[in-house]
């Protein structure tokens, strides 16, 4: 996980700490030391850490600077303060972006780990873009809203070996050039996206945010990107004993499994319950009981706003009780069925063109991290699904998956698994969900999961574009 650490030094980190807020507290840990309250903007959130410390006090913070931080931010306005801060950090491993406010400033060390963000030079760039007949150059054109990303394609990634076409048909993204090895390509009809290649693209920001995450996604790191906590919410009054133990054995399987931050358990109108409080000893599970909350949507809500989750766990009766609310949560959910996840024979996808190739990733890192075969079932007698079994199939030999399987069946799907013993399922949770009712009546295949609720599920969100009807 990320790890930052910034010096808080100007009113203007209180607007940088505002977007890490919204936007960015995802991406890791974030410790920020500060002079004066006036330069930060202190909210209690579960990835920012606060230390009020004079920069000049070097004894207080010394200790910060040798940890693992993937990057150190010096962002402060008063000259020799900065100049101090810098000459101390010039030492360490970690990379170090210097804001540099003055024009004058000539103290700066040649370091390969120290980048300079030069106030004075971005500014005047911009100036000279507003200038009649003076080319654009690539550095700060567009928007400035995020519309032109640069991305490095992992090793993993589902997008290499893919060609440039292939992001533009499915995305409506613009490849404008590939890099490799610091060479810009030719974009031919023959090109092919490799490992590590750079990759410039122009589209709307949205698509972008989520293109971005699904280029480098690797197998292995689920729940990211949704969220970084896996959640259990306990309603000790209206749940049965037996109904909470079966929830904390399945939240226990996935905390064991799942690379995740910690497993919170919140707690609404508690009751004792010898097991549950076993758990207080773990320094990796957070047990939270809420004296004031004692309605289910209303803490689920609340702890969705402030935790970081990135996977909850719930059971079928509040999942139907609050169908809305778990859809509008746009968090990956696992309902619990009957049996124990921990003995599931496979985790079955029933394949539809329209939405699995979007969690295509997420169904296989599932796979991977559970350590549980995975199947991927066509139940349309009158379309091969192609398209989307090829796609798979590249992933599997992608991620050198070779516990995958491919069936077909003219059958009832719903009928057909529901002959089964402990199947886990996997879909797309694109739409809320409808009435049982109206699935026996109306049925339709990305609603199966409705009718085959004895068995264990995950349900992964997928956020609609703008271009999306």
């Amino acid at each position: 996980m990320n790890k930052i650490l910034i010096f808080a030094g100007a009113k203007e980190s209180k607007l940088l700490i505002k977007k890490i807020i919204d936007y960015y507290l995802n991406l890791g840990e974030f410790h920020i030391i500060y002079e004066n309250e006036e330069t930060i903007i202190k909210e209690k959130k579960e990835n920012l850490f606060f230390y009020k410390i004079d920069f000049l006090a070097y004894d207080l913070y010394k200790n910060f600077l040798f940890k693992d931080f993937n990057k150190i931010i010096i962002f402060i306005k008063h000259k020799q303060k900065a100049k101090f801060v810098l000459e101390k950090v010039k030492f360490v491993k970690s990379p170090v972006l210097f804001v540099n406010f003055w024009y004058d400033f000539k103290e700066i060390p040649q370091k390969n780990n120290i980048e300079i963000l030069d106030i004075p030079e971005i500014i005047t760039n911009k100036i000279i873009d507003f200038l009649p007949g003076v080319p654009l150059f690539a550095r700060d054109i567009g928007l400035g809203i995020g519309e032109i990303m640069e991305v490095e394609v992992p090793i993993f990634s589902p997008f290499v070996y893919k060609s440039p076409s292939y992001i533009e048909d499915r995305y409506h993204v613009k490849v404008a050039a590939i890099y490799r090895q610091n060479e810009l390509k030719e974009i031919t009809k023959n090109t092919i996206i490799l490992p590590n290649d750079k990759i410039l693209l122009i589209g709307k920001p949205q698509i972008l945010k989520e293109l971005y995450n699904q280029i480098r996604k690797n197998v292995g790191s689920f729940p990211q990107p949704y969220g970084q906590n896996i959640y259990l919410l306990l309603d000790m009054k209206n749940m049965e004993k037996k109904e909470i133990s079966a929830l904390l054995k399945n939240a226990l399987f996935l905390h064991r499994k799942l690379k995740h931050k910690k497993l919170i358990i919140s707690i609404i109108n508690p009751t004792l319950n010898i097991k549950l409080y076993k758990l207080y000893k773990f320094p990796n599970i957070d047990i939270n009981t809420d004296y004031y909350i004692t309605n289910y949507k209303e803490k689920l809500i609340k702890d969705n706003n402030e935790l970081n989750l990135g996977l909850i766990i719930t059971n079928n009766y509040f999942f139907e009780k609050y169908p809305k609310t778990f859809y509008e949560i746009k968090k990956p959910i696992f309902k619990k069925g009957e049996k124990s996840l921990k003995k599931c024979e496979n985790l079955t996808v029933i394949l539809h063109e329209k939405s699995i190739k979007k969690i295509a990733s997420t169904i296989f890192d599932l796979s991977y991290q559970l350590k549980i075969k995975l199947r991927f079932l066509n139940a349309d007698p009158e379309n091969s699904n192609t398209e989307i079994v090829e796609y798979l199939k590249h992933l599997a030999k992608l991620f050198n998956f070779n516990n995958v399987e491919f069936t077909a069946t003219k059958e009832n799907p719903i009928l057909k698994l529901s002959k089964e013993k402990n199947i886990c399922l996997i879909e797309a949770f694109e739409k809320p969900p409808i009435s049982k009712i109206k699935q026996i009546f109306f049925p339709k295949i990305e609603y199966s999961y409705i009718l085959l609720k004895k068995f264990n599920q995950f349900l992964i969100p997928i956020i609609k574009e703008e271009n999306e009807s």
